[in-house]
């Protein structure tokens, strides 16, 4: 019984800080003036449906009602998030006004009086970059990283676009080919743990980031050496690109896939290392004999030393590993 005047008390108080009367607040809620009569002197409580109802026209939450008393630390949180509610969106009003205090005098300038759409248009992307970086975060209620992530590579695209055109240069493909490897090397890892994609590609999402990256470097050296070089150039390249490649995707394998220790698994990385130092470049040269290959090592005996002791490490952390390995059987 006491819970129940309690209850009602804290129905009363409330109803009287919001303003209402027991007529206005039962007319809210569709019953009777007797029901809140009864809520209020503590002789019954309200139906478990109209809980949502009542928090609504009341303005107290949930807890509050259920707890009959005032939840200070919600109140807190609620007051801090409409502030930073307020703050965004006078930082975004500020933000765009500052877009506009740009865009329109220049386009009087540039559009015009001078039409210079080129020259608009690197504006307008710049804008536009600084807007996804800036703007797009605090927009975005789902998927803000993705989202600000894609407007931002967009635009980003869009104002090389521009400069290339302004700048009357063919160089946007080459642009958007660095560009996309970036975004690959840097953010693919990101993006494929995201919950959709990272149900669907499942337990192969460094395998997807490694492919990807493997097909856009190739993408970069071919296009790029076609595009500024000669078929000589081409083959070098793209001989170099294996060579480095396979080591990557070596190591890659052994770290991911080979079910050994820690040991085991740096040992066979500096021991590939070590044999890719003293093969890599007779292996390039012995299917191209007049390439000038970048990667080449002039000096063979400071190659070998190095190697040589490379693979003594690798040696005493195998020794280390299978030590390791049969003391944990």
């Amino acid at each position: 019984m006491q819970d129940k005047i309690t209850f009602g008390k804290f129905i009363q108080s409330k109803r009287k800080e919001s303003g209402l009367s027991q007529k206005a607040l039962a007319e809210k809620l569709y019953v009777t003036e007797s029901a809140v009569s009864k809520w209020e002197r503590g002789l019954s409580y309200p139906d478990i449906t109209m809980i949502s109802e009542i928090c609504s026209a009341l303005n107290i939450t949930e807890h509050e009602l259920c707890t009959a008393s005032v939840d200070e630390n919600q109140r807190k949180i609620e007051i801090m998030a409409g502030r930073y509610k307020k703050f965004i969106a006078v930082f975004n009003i500020i933000l765009a006004l500052g877009y506009l205090s740009a865009i329109i005098p220049c386009f009087i300038i540039f559009i015009l009086k001078e039409h210079d759409l080129p020259k608009f248009s690197i504006l307008l992307t710049s804008l536009m970059t600084a807007a996804s970086l800036l703007n797009i975060p605090t927009l975005a209620e789902k998927n803000r990283g993705i989202i600000t992530l894609g407007s931002f590579w967009i635009s980003l695209n869009l104002l090389l676009l521009s400069g290339c055109v302004y700048s009357g240069g063919d160089w946007f493909i080459m642009a958007f080919l660095s560009v996309a490897l970036g975004f690959a090397v840097v953010f693919l890892p990101l993006i494929v743990r995201d919950g959709t994609m990272g149900r669907f590609i499942g337990n192969n999402k460094a395998l997807v980031c490694m492919a990807a990256d493997t097909a856009l470097i190739f993408a970069v050296v071919a296009y790029g050496t076609l595009k500024y070089g000669n078929i000589e150039s081409f083959a070098t390249g793209m001989a170099s690109a294996v060579c480095v490649l396979v080591l990557v995707w070596a190591v890659f394998a052994v770290i991911r896939y080979t079910r050994i220790n820690i040991f085991l698994k740096m040992s066979a990385v500096i021991a590939m290392i070590a044999a890719w130092l003293l093969s890599a470049e007779k292996i390039a040269l012995h299917f191209l004999p007049a390439a000038d290959f970048s990667i080449t090592i002039n000096d063979d005996v400071s190659t070998a030393i190095v190697s040589a002791v490379m693979i003594g490490i690798a040696g005493i952390l195998a020794v280390y590993g299978f030590i390791f390995k049969f003391r944990c059987k």
